[in-house]
């Protein structure tokens, strides 16, 4: 038997070919399959074009193939997972498959199938515990309800220091003039058209957050605020989740937001009563678990 996992973050999607040892055998990535940036029928295709793309490279896999498909934005909205399922369904037609949402998959890789929760700062932002075989979820809501903490989230913030900055309310500053050639723009006001010209605005805005992490590691102090509250916001989305635990509060996480030690220790300190823990396996893995978990 072969499994292929599919992790489709918001950022890229992670596809990858599993024996019954769970040994990679291949993997391959492709951008991301999130129906807000690619539409339903988009999230499909790719999906489609990745598996094709594995199944070529091993043509043996495709006679004995089960799949376990996690993406992101597939959650508790009916209409969206119903059209996400049927958009699907009609590309994977001939293949078995399982569909959850990629929050699910990093839960069960992260903590290998055991209780506890997992957080994600990532592209966006979203928790999930797993207590007795029952899921709940925090956070997750997207960026135009939530998702505070992100990278999106934490790159709004970098962009509306900018505009505080262009208007004298705080003193511009080296974060002012680098973000002025970042964008290539010489009068402020051009941002404007830069933000509405984006064709990926939510992955182009999160990729801000990298330099909100370099300023603060410098010293700038208002990205280093930017990146304490960050952590906050995504403490806040495990203290939702803690009342469903009796004890044994384990914590684990994904995402780039993590590796800034400003943000990490923020989040931490919020959490005293948690036992944190590295991610035992990835949210790829996750997807490979998921999809025998379903035999």
């Amino acid at each position: 038997m072969y499994y292929i996992g599919i992790d489709g973050g918001g950022t890229k999607t992670a596809f990858g070919l599993f024996d019954d040892y769970g040994k990679c055998l291949y993997q391959v990535d492709y951008p991301t399959c999130h129906f807000l940036q690619v539409g339903f029928d988009g999230c499909a295709k790719l999906l489609k074009k990745g598996i094709e793309d594995v199944v070529k490279h091993f043509p043996d896999s495709y006679q004995q193939l089960l799949i376990g498909i996690g993406i992101a934005g597939y959650g508790n909205d009916k209409v969206i997972r119903e059209q996400l399922e049927s958009h699907i369904e009609k590309e994977l037609k001939g293949y078995h498959y399982v569909l959850t949402n990629d929050m699910h998959i990093a839960l069960i890789g992260a903590l290998n199938g055991q209780d506890g929760i997992a957080v994600v700062a990532g592209t966006g932002s979203i928790a999930m515990a797993h207590v007795h075989s029952q899921i709940y979820r925090s956070g997750g809501w997207g960026y135009q309800l939530g998702d505070e903490g992100s990278a999106y989230w934490i790159g709004k913030q970098v962009l509306n220091e900018f505009c505080k900055q262009a208007d004298n309310r705080q003193p511009r500053d080296e974060l002012y003039n680098y973000l002025l050639d970042y964008f290539t723009i010489e009068n402020p006001y051009e941002i404007i058209s830069v933000i509405h010209d984006m064709k990926n605005e939510r992955t182009d805005i999160a990729a801000l957050a990298k330099i909100c992490s370099d300023f603060a590691d410098k010293g700038h102090s208002v990205c280093q605020d930017i990146l304490k509250q960050a952590g906050y916001h995504i403490s806040q989305l495990v203290k939702g989740l803690l009342p469903h635990f009796e004890k044994e509060k384990r914590v684990t996480y994904y995402g780039g937001v993590f590796q800034n030690a400003i943000f990490k220790q923020s989040f931490c300190s919020q959490l005293p009563d948690c036992e944190f823990i590295e991610p035992i396996h990835n949210a790829l893995v996750g997807a490979y678990m998921f999809a025998r978990l379903s035999l």
